[in-house]
């Protein structure tokens, strides 16, 4: 963990010392985050992005979450009521176990190779449901996802423990986010520049969000905005102007997040 921090560490301690050469970025100025006005630009991408207050987007998933399964999540399959070919008792549980392949695939017997990226753990339940009533009458089976890890985020810059956050079938919010980073740097960080920055693989649209953490507001908006997969939470440092700079040097976004994938996996 120790090796983790510091590596994250270096990485903020990186972008915040480029911010004196990176040519090509402005800001357009404003007197308050909350009117939506302010905006960077992000010369890797010859486009300018307005920074949005969170408190805009407190959309509450919690009534409609469904987590969707990726690459690398792990899950337990149980078929109850056939003991003579799939037994509960007396079986190694890995033998239950299945990992979603690079192809977003799982094998299981007789229903043979079977997508599970892209599906909830109640579709998947339902799709080899099928292929097993072609041999079985009324099968009956449970899905668990036993491990998250497809999906996760990232809280860099002036947090107490930089670190790399699972995303799991439960929400995460800002708010908890930053919880299980142990909080912000009271003595180094700037509560009112907590910044979001997340890609929308679809439209190749990024956005960026801002959180005002000083405020008794600002935490109630915290705990009602939702993080999501690939996300990059950066708490920004006292006194530091050029955060503008900081910001761009996070594009291209995937070059970014293989970078910190890369370093943190080699621990």
């Amino acid at each position: 963990m120790i090796k983790i921090k510091n590596i994250v560490s270096l990485i903020v301690i990186f972008l915040i010392s480029s911010c004196s050469i990176s040519p090509g970025m402005h800001m357009k100025t404003s007197t308050t985050w909350l009117d939506n006005q302010q905006s960077v630009y992000i010369d890797s991408l010859d486009r300018e992005i307005i920074i949005q207050d969170i408190s805009n987007r407190n959309a509450n998933p919690k009534n409609n979450y469904n987590y969707k399964m990726g690459k690398g999540d792990q899950i337990t399959i149980t078929v109850w009521g056939i003991p003579e070919v799939f037994p509960l008792n007396n079986i190694n549980p890995e033998a239950n176990l299945r990992r979603i392949d690079s192809n977003g695939n799982i094998f299981f017997p007789y229903a043979g190779i079977v997508k599970a990226e892209g599906l909830s753990q109640y579709e998947l339940r339902e799709n080899i449901s099928n292929k097993l009533s072609e041999f079985f009458k009324d099968p009956q089976l449970d899905i668990s996802i036993t491990r998250f890890n497809s999906q996760r985020v990232y809280l860099l810059g002036e947090v107490i423990r930089p670190s790399k956050i699972n995303i799991t079938d439960i929400p995460l919010s800002l708010s908890e986010a930053l919880g299980q980073t142990l909080g912000i740097n009271n003595n180094t960080a700037d509560g009112s520049e907590v910044f979001i920055i997340r890609q929308d693989y679809v439209n190749n649209n990024p956005e960026i969000f801002v959180a005002d953490l000083s405020s008794p507001s600002g935490f109630i908006s915290a705990g009602n905005f939702y993080l999501s997969d690939n996300d990059i939470v950066y708490v920004n440092s006292k006194g530091t102007t050029r955060w503008n700079r900081v910001i761009s040097q996070f594009f291209p976004f995937s070059s970014f997040l293989n970078s910190v994938d890369n370093l943190v996996n080699s621990d």
